[in-house]
């Protein structure tokens, strides 16, 4: 119920979260109630329905902001205390506007505190905040030195093209420790972590920098704070607060923007009692920058790289850019933004981007050739753009890459110079280029180019004739009024209103479309698409039989040489479909005839193997009827079995005669004689005689007489 009485505000996300965690630790013991906002996390709503009813606020000024400005129950009119961590760098022209409006909305009857290493002095700041005779504290104002003194401090005067090889041989040589290098943009911290990463050094590499999601930067965070051996990309967004826990090496490949910046970025180490070292990367343009850390009483030692250890990586840099073009671009884009950062600096006595070099910092990434530098402008190097080729880098990117449209118009390139003193003597009005002749100017779009200069040349042709060419790009069309009838090859047939009616609603009929009142068209889908369109000379459209009718005219019309030729060909063309289609149903009704033949075979054999079956269960009911009757009973059995057997070889007889095998029909009798003797049936030598056997001819009595002699031997 008390709401709000206290407000922490810090520049960074990573600073605001271990502000939270120190308050919750001391918090627990303590009926006060806290929260955190930050950005860069969903749950807005949430935090709007709760930030009311919080007592401290631990906050990014850009959330808080939004808050004030959208939570209709958030009031801050009870606030008794405002802290500001990283005063400075809050105070900085980049959180001005936001905390310009925060401190519109608060009381100005409260505590105001000021926390950071490099404390503002400046009464325009203490102005703002409405502050009254401050008072001022420092932990170290009696120290003889500005920074910790277990830290040790060393600087190194490198070339710009070598930075690359000394930090990989540095990374290589320390793969036990853990590493915090400061890079000057974030498209510098992903293109060396990425190229680090595939050439694997032999230690865990992460990069932390203002454009990855929060998510990311907070993973990134604990994993780094949790790793005993790491190896940190970063920017200045973790220089300032951040409590990375036993760094052993920060190194600052590229120079910080003033002795503030190197303090805060050096101050990642050697905290509280522990011990720590720090390396800082010159070029030989930036020693001016040894005298200004001496003047702010800052020990550096100086020492220089050991050339025996140094081991070169700009050749497997160009390798790796040679096999990815991604990989190329975050190349061509770190080189741009490392070279804006230098250039947008104040202080031009220690960053001068007209003494670097460019050509060999770019090699020194593995760029094949300098990428083209267009935020300079003309009248560098006496006249002349700074740049060493031809390729272009797009402008896309970050908030901070972004230049205004007329600082673009002021830009100039090595190609539109050259062509500037060629045409000394041209007139003005010739000289002046516009952003489209620029585009077709440079080499690297020359695609377009040719096509561009056939279209300018036809634009400024004083002769007045169209160009018909089917490959011709961005051609300009002549109004119709201009178009005489002579500059055309065929002249138009000038048609009716009638005519021209009547040629629409046939077109509109023959390709499915309907013609509704006011001139609207609607597509019919039943008849979209159904029929081909025919054309006569003058462009009206045919009906399909009309067109059929129109083709064999022209057939029947054509010369005699060319008709015959025609009818020749179409009836060879006729006789060899008539060939292969019988010989396509010659062997259709072969495979069919087979198939049949297969089919009957099949059934055949089922059939006999049914009645087999059924034959031999009746002798066997016969057999056991037989054993227990008299001798009446046995002669008509005998008698009995005899018809049976006789049928049933007439039968075999009659369906074997018919098949492919001429002896197949003895088989069945051979094969059932030899079942039934195996079966340990008993075999009488009557049973193969039939009941009548006076209906018999000569001949099949002999035959079974035969079989009955043998049968008995």
């Amino acid at each position: 119920m008390d709401g709000v009485g206290g407000i922490i505000i810090s520049p960074t996300r990573e600073l605001a979260i271990q502000i939270f965690d120190e308050l919750r630790k001391v918090g627990k013991h303590h009926s006060i109630s806290a929260g955190l906002l930050i950005g860069g996390r969903k749950g807005v709503g949430t935090e709007k329905e709760t930030v009311g009813a919080l007592n401290i606020l631990v906050c990014t000024p850009g959330r808080l902001l939004q808050h004030m400005d959208e939570t209709p129950n958030f009031d801050c009119s009870q606030l008794q205390m405002l802290v500001l961590d990283e005063a400075d760098r809050i105070l900085d022209m980049g959180f001005a506007g936001t905390l310009n409006a925060i401190l519109g909305q608060i009381p100005k009857e409260r505590q105001t505190m000021l926390f950071s290493a490099t404390q503002t002095r400046s009464v325009k700041d203490l102005a703002r905040l409405s502050l009254r005779d401050p008072e001022y504290l420092a932990v170290h104002a009696e120290s003889a030195a500005a920074t910790p003194a277990r830290l040790q401090q060393t600087v190194m005067i490198v070339p710009l093209e070598e930075k690359m090889d000394v930090l990989w041989s540095f990374v290589k040589t320390h793969l036990h420790t853990k590493m915090l290098v400061f890079l000057s943009s974030c498209k510098q911290v992903k293109f060396v972590h990425e190229a680090f990463r595939r050439l694997r050094p032999g230690i865990p590499l992460s990069c932390l920098h203002g454009r990855m999601k929060q998510m990311q930067r907070m993973v990134t965070f604990y994993k780094y704070c949790e790793a005993k051996h790491a190896l940190l990309f970063a920017t200045d967004v973790a220089a300032r607060g951040l409590d990375f826990p036993t760094v052993d090496w920060v190194l600052q490949v590229d120079c910080p923007e003033d002795v503030p910046s190197y303090i805060h970025r050096v101050g990642r180490t050697a905290r509280y009692t522990a011990a720590g070292h720090s390396l800082l990367f010159l070029s030989p343009s930036e020693q001016p920058m040894l005298a200004a850390l001496e003047a702010a009483k800052i020990p550096v030692k100086l020492i220089k790289a050991n050339k025996e250890k140094v081991q070169p990586v700009s050749g497997a840099l160009a390798g790796l850019l040679s096999k990815d073009p991604d990989l190329k671009y975050m190349a061509q884009r770190a080189f741009t933004t490392y070279l804006r950062s230098i250039h947008v600096r104040s202080d031009k006595s220690i960053f001068d981007v007209t003494k670097l070099p460019h050509a060999e910092y770019a090699a020194s990434l593995g760029l094949p050739t300098t990428p083209r530098i267009r935020f300079l402008k003309r009248g560098v190097k006496g006249g002349k753009n700074i740049q060493g080729s031809d390729e272009d880098v797009s402008e896309k990117g970050s908030d901070e890459e972004n230049d205004d449209e007329d600082e673009a118009e002021r830009m100039i390139s090595e190609d539109d110079q050259e062509e500037t003193t060629k045409e000394a003597n041209v007139p003005a009005e010739k000289k002046k280029k516009s952003k489209l002749d620029r585009l077709f100017a440079r080499k690297n779009n020359d695609v377009l180019s040719s096509a561009f200069d056939k279209v300018r040349a036809h634009d400024e042709d004083d002769d007045g004739e169209a160009n018909s060419d089917s490959d011709e790009f961005l051609t300009k069309k002549r109004p119709r009024e201009q178009v005489t009838s002579d500059e055309f090859l065929t002249k138009k047939k000038v048609k009716t209103d009638a005519e021209e009616v009547e040629g629409k609603q046939m077109k509109a009929k023959s390709s499915g479309v309907k013609i509704l009142k006011k001139n609207k068209l609607k597509i019919d889908p039943s008849r979209a698409g159904t029929h081909r369109m025919v054309f006569d000379d003058e462009g009206v459209a045919l009906p399909p039989l009309a067109a059929l009718a129109r083709q064999s005219k022209e057939v029947l019309n054509a010369p005699p040489g060319v008709s015959n030729e025609i009818a020749e060909a179409a009836n060879e063309r006729f006789k060899q479909l008539k060939m292969e289609m019988k010989q396509r149903d010659k062997e259709d009704r072969l495979q069919e005839k087979q198939r049949l033949r297969e089919k009957r075979t099949k059934l055949k054999q089922k059939l006999r193997a049914a009645s087999d079956d059924e034959d031999d269960e009746e002798d066997e009911d016969g057999d056991r009827s037989g054993g227990s009757s008299g001798s009446e009973s046995d002669g008509e059995n005998i008698k009995e079995r005899q018809r049976r057997q006789f049928r049933r070889t007439t039968k075999e007889d009659s369906s074997e005669s018919g098949s492919d095998d001429s002896d197949s029909d003895i088989q069945p009798q051979t094969k059932r004689g030899k079942n039934k003797s195996s079966a340990g049936q008993k075999h009488d030598a009557r049973d193969d005689y039939p009941s009548d056997i006076e209906e018999l001819s000569l001949a099949e009595k002999e035959a079974l007489a035969l079989k009955l002699l043998k049968m008995r031997r």
